[in-house]
C-alpha cells in the first residue's frame, strides 16, 4: 500500500511478501515530518539521505547515513529530521522470524539484544541491505526472497547483536547434501521454495543456502533462475507467447519475466524469439539453395 502525505514531496510505502510472513518493509522518501513509532518486533533502519535526532530509551542519539538504527521489540521512539526531508529504510522482523534464523547459523543459545542503538555499518552489510530492500516485491521468487533473507540475517546477527559468532564454514555431511539439492532443482525446481529445498536435503534453511552456494560457487535461487530461463528459452523457440512462458515458468507476470529474461540474456524474450524464426528461415534457405545446387550440379553431369 501506499500512502502520501505530500504528494508533491514525501512517499512512504509499506512491503509485505506472502513468501516472508513476519517481514515488512518501509521505504520514506523525502520525508519531512516527526515520525512516533513503537513497534512490537525487531527493526532496522538504513539512512540514505535522512539525517536528524532518535531519542529512544531516555537519549537523542544522531541518525545519519553511516549508521543504522536498531530498535528492539516494543520500544518507543520519536525521529525527528534536522536538515530537512530525508530517505530511510525500514526493516522490520517478528521475533520468532529473527529467533528462528540464529537457532539456525549461531551455536547454543543467542539472546536478542543489538549491541548498540547506532552501529556503524560495513559496506558488505550496506550492500546486503539495498539487495533486499531492491528484490522485495509480491512478485518476487519465494526462494530468491528467503535466500536473500537469510543472507542478510547472517550478517544482521554476526555484525549486529550483542555476542554473536562469525558464522562457521559448512562441510561434511551439509556439503554432501548439495548434490541432492541440486537433483532436486533440476527434477521440479521451478517452482519448489528454499523450505522444501532444505527439507529434501535433511538441512536446515541456512545449511542449505550456505552448503549449495559453496560447492556450486552460487546461491539455489540463482540456480533456479537459470532452470526458468533455461525453460523459457526452450519455450519460446516453440511459438508460445511470453506471458504463457511467464506463466508456465513461475515468474509473478509477463514485465517480470521480461526484466530478468533482459538482464540475463541481453536481449527481450520477442526479440529471442524473432531472432530464432528467422535463424530457422534462414537455415531452411540454404538448406533449400544446397539442394537446388545439387540438382543442377547433377543434371550437368
Amino acid at each position: 500500500m501506499s500512502a502520501r502525505a505530500n504528494a508533491a514531496q514525501e512517499i512512504v510505502d509499506y512491503r509485505r511478501s506472502g513468501a516472508l510472513p513476519g517481514v515488512e518493509v518501509v521505504d520514506a522518501q523525502n520525508s519531512p515530518r516527526e515520525w512516533r513509532i513503537l513497534c512490537p518486533d525487531f527493526s532496522v533502519v538504513l539512512f540514505r539521505t535522512w539525517r536528524g535526532g532518535v531519542r529512544v530509551r531516555g537519549g537523542v542519539h544522531g541518525g545519519d547515513p553511516k549508521v543504522l538504527f536498531c530498535n528492539m521489540p516494543g520500544e518507543l521512539f520519536v525521529a525527528n529530521p534536522h536538515a530537512g526531508p530525508g530517505s530511510f529504510n525500514v526493516i522490520t522482523i517478528q521475533p520468532q522470524v529473527l529467533e528462528q534464523c540464529a537457532a539456525e547459523q549461531q551455536p547454543g543459545s543467542l539472546r536478542l539484544d543489538w549491541a548498540g542503538i547506532m552501529l556503524p555499518h560495513s559496506p558488505e552489510l550496506h550492500r546486503r541491505f539495498s539487495g533486499f530492500f531492491d528484490i522485495f516485491e509480491p512478485g518476487a521468487a519465494a526462494m530468491q526472497l528467503q535466500s536473500q533473507l537469510l543472507e542478510l540475517s547472517e550478517l544482521m546477527i554476526s555484525d549486529l547483536i550483542q555476542g554473536a559468532h562469525a558464522p562457521r564454514p559448512v562441510s561434511g555431511p551439509p556439503l554432501r547434501a548439495a548434490a541432492r539439492m541440486r537433483e532436486c532443482l533440476n527434477e521440479e525446481g521451478l517452482h519448489v521454495d528454499l523450505e522444501t529445498l532444505a527439507q529434501r536435503a535433511g538441512l536446515s534453511r541456512f545449511q542449505a543456502l550456505r552448503a549449495f552456494k559453496q560447492r556450486y560457487g552460487l546461491p539455489p535461487h540463482a540456480y533456479q533462475l537459470c532452470l526458468r530461463m533455461s525453460h523459457a528459452r526452450r519455450l519460446l523457440v516453440e511459438g508460445l507467447p511470453a506471458a504463457d512462458v511467464a506463466l508456465r515458468c513461475g515468474f509473478a507476470d509477463q514485465s517480470h519475466f521480461i526484466r530478468h529474461f533482459k538482464r540475463l540474456n541481453g536481449i527481450t524474450p520477442l526479440q529471442y524469439a524473432r531472432a530464432h524464426m528467422l535463424s530457422s528461415r534462414r537455415n531452411v534457405s540454404e538448406a533449400a539453395a544446397r539442394t537446388a545446387d545439387a540438382t543442377v550440379m547433377s543434371s550437368d553431369r
